[in-house]
């Protein structure tokens, strides 16, 4: 297969952009770092797809093999690169053009610079979840930009999808992850339950105990905050009414921390 050939059946193209990428490449400190953040974005995808992505969560040893990737072929007077997948199987191939596209779908918002409105806008919470657990990712990617290196953006592609280009980072993106790092999400609308053993005063928060032995930080109002300090049973069950938060670079639709709207006491008749 001729050079050309390659690189247009790549999964993705990554490209160094900068003055001296003609002559000297990007060093291997920032592909490794940016390839690594790449590859992890699609198991993300993946587990994302298969209502999978929570802490800790990795796919296991055949996903690996079918969402492994490659380089495949280089552009040096761009520096750019493809990444075909490792597996040539047709069936292969098919999954991953939906698993890229899920990926561009993602991180469209940190290209454009409205993560925010995409999240709110977003129905899926799957997708809201994927949004903004790979904000690590995205930032590993980012922070080569002005390194040592000296590449002044990094863009995205995929050939396979027709799509030269999907997302450029750059120094402005760079800043707009800085300006993100403490961003939450929240999530839908749902209750839960548990024993308050902990209390927050100077930041309305109470930590609560859930079956299973899990625990929760549920941040309150004022008002209801105050109906819970000063409840006259120790270790009082509460039902709380509200959004799970999900912080930006965090992978899980496991709750630890929560927003009510709402709470009502739970008496228990011992």
């Amino acid at each position: 297969m001729r050079e050309r050939e390659k690189y247009e059946n790549g999964i993705l193209t990554i490209r160094f952009i900068g003055d001296g990428m003609d002559r000297h490449g990007a060093n291997i400190y920032d592909l490794s770092h940016s390839l690594l953040a790449v590859q992890r974005i699609v198991h993300k995808a993946h587990l994302s797809m298969e209502d999978r992505l929570t802490k800790g969560a990795f796919p296991t040893k055949e996903e690996r093999q079918i969402l492994s990737l490659q380089l495949g072929e280089r552009k040096r007077a761009s520096d750019a690169f493809a990444l075909v997948s490792v597996l040539s199987d047709p069936v292969v191939q098919q999954y991953m053009k939906k698993v890229v596209d899920y990926v561009f779908a993602g991180i469209a918002g940190y290209y454009v610079g409205d993560v925010m409105k995409r999240v709110h806008k977003e129905k899926d919470q799957n997708k809201q979840i994927y949004i903004g657990s790979i904000y690590t990712e995205v930032a590993n990617i980012t922070n080569r930009v002005g390194a040592v290196g000296e590449v002044e953006a990094i863009s995205l592609g995929s050939p396979v999808l027709e799509r030269e280009t999907i997302a450029t980072f750059d120094q402005d993106t760079k800043e707009y992850l800085a300006e993100l790092k403490n961003e939450i999400i929240l999530g839908n609308y749902q209750e839960i339950k548990g024993r308050v053993y902990k209390l927050y005063p100077s930041s309305q928060i109470v930590a609560i105990r859930r079956g299973g032995g899990g625990t929760v930080s549920v941040f309150l109002s004022e008002e209801n905050f105050e109906k819970i300090r000063y409840h006259k049973e120790k270790s009082p069950l509460f039902l709380f009414k509200g959004r799970p938060r999900y912080q930006f670079g965090v992978e899980t639709k496991a709750v630890s921390e929560f927003e009510a709207d709402e709470i009502e006491y739970l008496f228990v008749d011992s």
